[in-house]
């Protein structure tokens, strides 16, 4: 490499790790990012090695992040808060699938 010349990394690992690198995140984006919005108890009996203030203080990060967002849901003619997944969290989600795949077949 030339003298002076410098690389830059086209993808900030720091950042992607920062956000994905997070105890649970990933499992929790591709839980809503399978089954779509999805209350606080489906996502802790999905997850049950997870500590709900752990499961708690994922889902403020991933909230924080713009990844995951509460909304409201309707359940038996009630509506009830849940938690789905933002634009940027489906552009997350779809590009962990293959990345999932890979995993699975290694």
């Amino acid at each position: 490499m030339p003298r002076g010349l410098s690389l830059v990394c086209p993808c900030p690992p720091a950042g992607l790790v920062d956000v994905v690198g997070k105890k649970w995140a990933v499992c929790v984006v591709t839980l809503l990012g399978h089954h779509g919005a999805l209350r606080f108890a489906p996502i802790q009996r999905s997850l049950p090695a997870v500590s709900p203030a752990t499961l708690t203080s994922t889902l403020r990060s991933l909230e924080r992040e713009h990844l995951v967002a509460r909304v409201r849901i309707s359940t038996d003619g009630r509506a009830t808060g849940a938690y789905a997944l933002t634009e940027r969290g489906e552009a997350l989600y779809r590009s962990l699938v293959p990345f999932a795949s890979w995993l699975r077949a290694a």
